[in-house]
């Protein structure tokens, strides 16, 4: 539990999920009942250099975005602010929907979403891509795992892309070389080291549809994803 002053207390309420590198935890304020997710790091303090980097580029581009469709980096309590010389925190809006891949897990979706959610789906999120490359940024890493709910009403959910952790910011003529991002999802090109642009998200995105409609995933259905 987190002391407060006129914000009041902010609890710790749950484990909402965890990655190599990441946890992230519901909190809720004792006075005013809101709650958000805070994302930190499981192993700060024996990050390699280039993790570290990319860590504070999540947080930094977090804060720089605005869009209905892309999650919404929130401020952070004071009371939970990092001391000085730690990596930075992530406080994010708390959406009680789930992720997409537990919706898939659900054994009435064994065969696919409905047409009516596919739409959604489709439309939140090739919004929210639209949106990152107009802000010359690439996501690298879309999946299941990565898409949030916000339902808004018995009819309307709200898909929200989340996990910046791949991120990268290009220049106007600029290409990529790292390999990163979860295998069954990535683009052919980045399995013969090919340079790269924002097209790969385009591809992981065509997957995570098929997935979502055959209720199956088009390249290697029966391997539980892995990173790189």
């Amino acid at each position: 539990m987190a002391e407060g002053g006129d914000e009041g207390k902010w609890i710790q309420k749950q484990l909402l999920g965890q990655g190599a590198f990441g946890c992230i935890t519901l909190w809720q304020n004792e006075k005013t009942e809101e709650k958000i997710a805070i994302k930190t790091c499981r192993h700060k303090d024996d990050l390699p250099d280039k993790t570290s980097d990319r860590w504070r580029m999540e947080v930094y581009i977090m804060s720089r975005l605005n869009h209905d469709n892309v999650i919404r980096s929130v401020k952070l309590p004071q009371q939970l602010m990092p001391r000085s010389g730690e990596l930075p925190i992530l406080a994010m809006e708390y959406c009680e929907g789930g992720d997409l891949r537990k919706v898939l897990n659900r054994p009435e979706n064994c065969f696919g979403l409905k047409e009516s959610e596919i739409l959604q789906l489709v439309s939140g999120v090739g919004s929210a891509i639209e949106y990152l490359h107009s802000n010359r940024i690439i996501h690298r890493d879309l999946k299941p795992e990565n898409i949030v709910l916000k339902p808004l009403d018995p009819n309307k959910i709200l898909y929200k892309v989340i996990d910046l952790g791949y991120a990268k910011e290009l220049d106007v003529n600029s290409i990529c070389n790292s390999y990163v991002g979860t295998m069954q999802y990535l683009a052919p090109e980045l399995f013969v080291s090919k340079p790269y642009t924002k097209t790969v998200d385009y591809w992981s995105f065509g997957s995570l549809v098929f997935e979502c409609i055959a209720g199956f995933r088009p390249f290697l259905p029966t391997l539980p994803p892995v990173e790189w």
